[in-house]
């Protein structure tokens, strides 16, 4: 019986996970009403997704975007599902330096089927999905890599 139970609960765990998100490597990422993507040819996207009162988000955001601001092939926009008066000031600091940030983007995390945050994707210009997951994990070579990769593919 607890053998059972045990993979009845290690199938409902699984269940939950595979549904976290709605993208897949190298699949075209899932069309939004309320943004449009447009990426230049050769270029790049990172899409952020956050909530401001994440220490993960608060700690990994700015470090990605860092990474990012040394790299002339790739760009960055921040969701949050937030509005701007429930935004905390790290946030609204990012959105005044020049990076964008979509508030009140739940659309956008629904049709990404994102669940925790933080949680990124990177884009090309076709709008295929070349990474996903937690941004944490994210260096200056791995963004590098993900590019250079992709590059060689085309």
């Amino acid at each position: 019986m607890r053998i059972k139970t045990a993979i009845l609960f290690a199938f409902l765990l699984n269940l939950g996970y595979v549904s976290a998100q709605n993208v897949a490597i190298g699949e075209r990422a899932p069309r939004v009403k309320s943004f449009k993507v447009q990426i230049e040819e050769g270029k790049y996207l990172y899409m952020g997704f956050v909530h401001s009162p994440s220490r993960p988000c608060e700690v990994s955001a700015p470090k990605v975007l860092e990474l990012i601001k040394s790299n002339d092939a790739i760009s960055a926009t921040l969701f949050t599902k937030e509005g701007e008066k429930e935004c905390e000031k790290w946030l609204v600091d990012i959105s005044k330096s020049g990076t964008m940030v979509v508030m009140e983007a739940d659309e956008i995390f629904h049709r990404f089927g994102v669940e925790y945050a933080p949680f990124g994707v990177i884009l090309d210009h076709k709008q295929r999905v070349l990474w996903q997951g937690n941004p944490q994990t994210l260096d200056k070579s791995k963004i590098e890599n993900i590019i250079q990769q992709w590059t060689s593919q085309r």
